[in-house]
């Protein structure tokens, strides 16, 4: 249970998406969701009967159309608003057929130093710093 919000907090799996180009995938948030207008990487719930990996693989194939390979957890970060606790699993993958990218969302394939130019929700920007620093120390992916 959170102290914060008396929640257990919710399993969150997002995704960092590489395409060949060394950019980095991110959606717009809908307008009908918790901090909807917001730019985020795709991902989602992890549903009880699933792995936040996963739920990764799901998620982005739900959300874009794409698959990924080379899969590796980047990091974890749980992070408190004022009506939910969410545990994030943040994970890194490559899109080697970025083309066939299907979002009903507006999306944007962003170079990694331009990332903090596009608003994102709160929790995010902590991930993006993470992300940023395992940038700097080495690759963050597998090519």
């Amino acid at each position: 249970m959170s102290p914060d919000t008396g929640m257990k907090p919710q399993p969150i799996a997002l995704i960092v998406v590489f395409n060949g180009n060394g950019e980095i995938l991110l959606l717009k948030r809908p307008d009908d969701v918790h901090c909807c207008g917001l730019w985020s990487f795709p991902g989602g719930k992890v549903e009880a009967s699933e792995t936040p990996l996963d739920a990764a693989r799901r998620e982005l194939l739900e959300e874009t159309g794409l698959t990924g390979d080379n899969w590796h957890l980047q990091g974890e970060h749980r992070h408190t608003y004022p009506d939910r606790t969410l545990h994030f699993y943040l994970f890194g993958c490559d899109c080697r057929m970025p083309n066939v990218l299907n979002s009903m969302e507006a999306h944007a394939w962003v170079p990694a130093d331009k990332l903090y130019e596009y608003p994102m929700p709160e929790a995010n920007r902590t991930l993006l710093a993470c992300m940023v620093h395992k940038l700097h120390d080495g690759p963050l992916h597998n090519t």
